[in-house]
């Protein structure tokens, strides 16, 4: 009896070990893709959170055919009260050039580059590694999950 008992725990003490430079992925929650997050500011107000601009007058198109998802949240809670959300299932690593229209008051274009990480639980995910634009706004900071546009 102590030789299986000694045998079991030496088995035990085998497999476990085995495994011991492997990352261990059942405990990790793989976020989404980003999307395209702007907080639009003018006149030192957000134009999303004060009604300036609503879903009905704004308008994204871009110069590649993917299907877009526009959404506009005016009441977010945090670091910011409004948002624009761009998004779309069909981006891929590469750079995307969008026109954005505010209504008849602002127009501007906006190039966005998103690459992939190299992560071994959640594989190649998008992540935005640029956001530009020549246009209308003059300030762009990058923030955890949004830009603040800082229209003229």
């Amino acid at each position: 009896m102590p030789r299986i008992i000694l045998l079991t725990l030496l088995c035990f003490a085998f497999t476990s070990c085995s495994e011991e430079n492997k990352i261990d992925c059942s405990l990790v929650l793989c976020a989404a893709n980003e999307s395209i997050n702007l907080e639009l500011i003018a006149d030192g107000e957000n134009v999303i959170s004060n009604g300036t601009y609503t879903l009905q007058n704004i308008e994204v198109s871009g110069n590649s055919s993917e299907e877009l998802g526009i959404r506009v949240f005016p009441d977010t809670q945090g670091v910011t009260i409004g948002l624009l959300e761009i998004s779309s299932f069909d981006w891929q690593a590469g750079t995307y050039f969008y026109t954005i229209s505010l209504g008849t008051d602002y127009e501007f274009d906006l190039e966005v580059s998103f690459s992939t990480t190299n992560d071994s639980c959640c594989g190649d995910r998008l992540v935005i590694t640029g956001l530009s634009s020549d246009d209308v706004f003059t300030d762009a900071e990058t923030h955890s999950s949004f830009y603040t546009i800082v229209l003229n």
